[in-house]
């Protein structure tokens, strides 16, 4: 496993990062075996958020069983819009986030935290002033925004400079080989991928800011479950939300190029998908979900493959010549 570092967080942050939410962190969930195989796998950092459920007190639970949290990287998210869509970007409810992210994880302090959205009509200075305070507090390390433009982190660094502040130091977008045609969730998702998003990702490439990319393998479609040649079985697989934000003809060939890859070279269509994100000109930390054991495990390893940038063209469709040299 790679790693990188990230100012103000104390533990190296591992390259791919192990997604928190969905079903196996219920109330009920047994999520030992994933996270125990995750951290020998070397991911050591783990993403949650207050609006995952019963996620943050599920991995409270495993930290607290053994000597655990020195060596893991938590990134939580606070701020998430109420279920009517009602923003609730604030210093009030980021604080009551943050506190009961706390409580719930068992922790004094959560080494990344990001508003898992944004309210443009909030000045961004304001939001920069109560995430310092978080800081000096203690509560929390870096910061950042999830699903956030690249135009108001830019705005809110340049405010955070002219007043001797600390800036945001991560951002969360969607991420990934396979394109987001439509907001999954309809409730403020961003994403970073197709063309109308290439002057994004050159200010990321240019700033080197890391990109925990949420979705990395679009919802599952990109994880080896769906085939090319059966595309019409993801109306029945997936439910709505991943239908509408990545079916599409584009996506489809997508993926039975990295079919084509990952035969040639014997690895898995995620493991490809994953390559592509490592092997890119940006910083870019995937979030990965948790199934089982077997699957951590193996797109663990894609931490070590490398993809030539003519096999990473190919696999995005800007060129259609051999995909290998």
């Amino acid at each position: 496993m790679k790693y990188i570092r990230i100012p103000q967080v104390a533990t190296p942050v591992s390259r791919i990062v192990l997604g928190c939410s969905g079903s196996l962190f219920s109330a009920d969930g047994d999520i030992d075996g994933v996270m125990d195989e995750a951290l020998a796998c070397g991911i050591n950092t783990l993403d949650t958020a207050r609006h995952y459920g019963e996620s943050e007190k599920c991995i409270g639970r495993w930290l607290r069983t053994g000597d655990r949290r020195k060596h893991v990287v938590i990134i939580s998210k606070g701020c998430h819009p109420h279920m009517a869509f009602l923003k609730r970007v604030g210093e009030k409810a980021a604080e009551e986030d943050l506190n009961r992210s706390l409580e719930a994880l068992g922790t004094d302090h959560i080494d990344v935290y990001l508003l898992h959205r944004d309210d443009e009509s909030v000045p961004v200075g304001r939001i920069v002033v109560f995430l310092n305070r978080f800081h000096e507090e203690g509560k929390i390390g870096a910061f950042g925004g999830s699903n956030w433009s690249a135009k108001r982190i830019e705005e809110a660094n340049a405010y955070a400079s002219a007043h001797g502040l600390r800036g945001f130091a991560v951002s969360s977008p969607h991420y990934s080989l396979g394109r987001q045609k439509h907001d999954p969730w309809g409730n403020g998702c961003r994403t970073i991928t197709g063309s109308a998003h290439a002057e994004e990702r050159a200010y990321y490439q240019k700033n080197g800011m890391p990109i925990v990319a949420w979705s990395s393998l679009c919802g599952g479609v990109f994880s080896g479950k769906l085939k090319s040649d059966d595309w019409d079985s993801l109306q029945k697989r997936f439910g709505i939300n991943v239908r509408w934000g990545y079916s599409c003809p584009d996506n489809r060939e997508r993926l039975s190029r990295c079919e084509k890859l990952a035969a040639e070279k014997g690895l898995s269509v995620s493991q490809i998908v994953l390559a592509w994100l490592l092997n890119g000109e940006m910083n870019v930390l995937p979030v990965i979900g948790a199934s089982s054991p077997e699957r951590i495990r193996q797109n663990a390893a894609a931490s070590d493959i490398v993809l030539t940038e003519k096999e990473r063209a190919w696999l995005d469709l800007q060129r259609n010549d051999v995909c290998t040299p």
